[in-house]
């Protein structure tokens, strides 16, 4: 079957194929040429290797094999759709090869169409149902679309069929961490530390679900161990100095906020989260200085909101008006901002207008019981009629770690959380 450059795919690659010539040498044959994209293929020459199948493919015979090592080099560039587009002309030529169709699956997860991977396992399974790897795969693509439960029957399925795969606990553990089965989800992930210990990402899920546990050493132990194994790795950094706050080590917590910086000076979150913990140390000149850097490179509602605590702990009330002002600015609807609006405002005796602010958040949050207490204390205060209950819809406030969080964090005059990501485990 001749093939000429009327395929777009083959097109694309020719204009360049000229210039990433083995120093300008032709060969004279198919499958010379074919010889030297397999070697450029093997010594990971994968831009070579790909001009070298562009050639092939342009004057040669071209089977499914060729079209997956194609497919394969244009993955290795990250050329997803020119690889998609290799992995489909595989399966024309050859439709029971399940390579090709775990590939074409594989791609499309890469391209975050998840629904379109799911089926291209499946595809894979039908064909093959006793290969794990088909099952782990679809596992992850249904992982990707937030099925959680249907993702850990495929995950268990390949855990029958292979049980010494630890990637396949691991994404075992991510689900059940999804579906709050805690204790579930730490046995997955110590299966898979048990069968490879030096994969941070292992470590590091196991981390995560310890500290939601409270324990906190053991916690510390994992995040340790996944620093070990990987030390330029910032989140596990950043949810060890979360354990030790929660532990009151506000000192350690602060060298570890440091360390992950050391790392990434241009992340916001960390110099918040350095700035909440130095305010709860009691050096609040340092938190703000942290705030400020933390808005120069991100300016987001819950550090204006975090420095104006700050400033008014100082007693600096002008400055947190304005911080709280700004917060407001961002999200009209930021309750806590309100909140700490209506304290400054009764703290200089302007009390209708405080009353005015704590109203503000409580319809806002008909469940934030400070902002409630402070609201009815100046409405007795001002005497001012009750007009009954609010008719707004209280929003469920979370008083426990959510499943995305790590620890809480604890402002001057509330409650609140930090959340921390979580990383799910994608193999290709």
């Amino acid at each position: 079957m001749e093939h000429s450059t009327d395929n777009p795919m083959i097109r694309e690659f020719c204009a360049a194929s000229t210039a990433t010539q083995n120093s300008g040498e032709e060969y004279e044959t198919p499958e010379q040429w074919l010889g030297f994209a397999n070697a450029c293929y093997e010594c990971k020459s994968y831009a070579e290797a790909l001009t070298a199948f562009v050639r092939y493919i342009q004057h040669g015979t071209a089977t499914s094999v060729v079209y997956i090592r194609m497919g394969d080099t244009l993955f290795h560039l990250e050329y997803f759709e020119e690889a998609l587009m290799a992995y489909e002309q595989a399966i024309q030529l050859d439709a029971a090869n399940t390579y090709p169709v775990n590939y074409k699956g594989n791609v499309l997860y890469r391209l975050g169409r998840y629904e379109q991977a799911s089926l291209a396992f499946q595809k894979a399974i039908r064909l093959e149902p006793q290969q794990a790897i088909f099952h782990y795969n679809r596992g992850l693509a249904l992982t990707g679309l937030e099925h959680y439960e249907e993702a850990l029957v495929a995950f268990q399925i390949a855990i029958r069929l292979d049980p010494q795969d630890a990637n396949v606990y691991n994404g075992a553990g991510n689900c059940l961490y999804r579906l709050q089965r805690y204790e579930l989800a730490l046995m997955a992930y110590e299966e898979a530390t048990y069968r490879e210990y030096n994969q941070a990402t292992f470590h590091y899920n196991r981390g995560k679900v310890l500290a939601f546990l409270d324990r906190y050493e053991e916690a510390l132990v994992a995040f340790g161990q996944a620093i070990k194994l990987q030390p330029t790795d910032v989140q596990s950094r950043i949810c060890q100095a979360e354990v030790l706050y929660s532990m009151q080590c506000y000192a350690e917590a602060v060298v570890a906020y440091q360390d992950a910086l050391s790392i990434d000076p241009s992340n916001a979150e960390i110099y918040q989260k350095l700035g909440f913990v130095l305010h709860r140390f009691n050096r609040p000149l340092e938190a703000i200085a942290a705030y400020e850097r933390a808005i120069e490179l991100n300016p987001l509602t819950p550090v204006y909101v975090d420095m104006g605590h700050v400033y008014y702990d100082l007693e600096n009330y002008y400055e947190a008006l304005v911080a709280y002002k700004q917060a407001l600015q961002l999200d009209p609807f930021n309750a806590e901002a309100y909140f700490g609006k209506g304290n400054i405002l009764r703290e200089i005796a302007c009390e209708r207008e405080a009353y005015d602010a704590y109203t503000q958040a409580v319809q806002i949050d008909p469940l934030f019981a400070p902002a409630r207490f402070w609201r009815e204390h100046m409405q007795l205060r001002l005497k001012i009629p009750d007009r009954g209950r609010w008719s707004v819809v209280p929003r469920q406030r979370v008083i426990r770690k959510r499943p995305q969080s790590l620890v809480p964090m604890h402002t001057p005059k509330r409650l609140r959380f930090f959340p921390a990501l979580f990383s799910l485990d994608s193999r290709a």
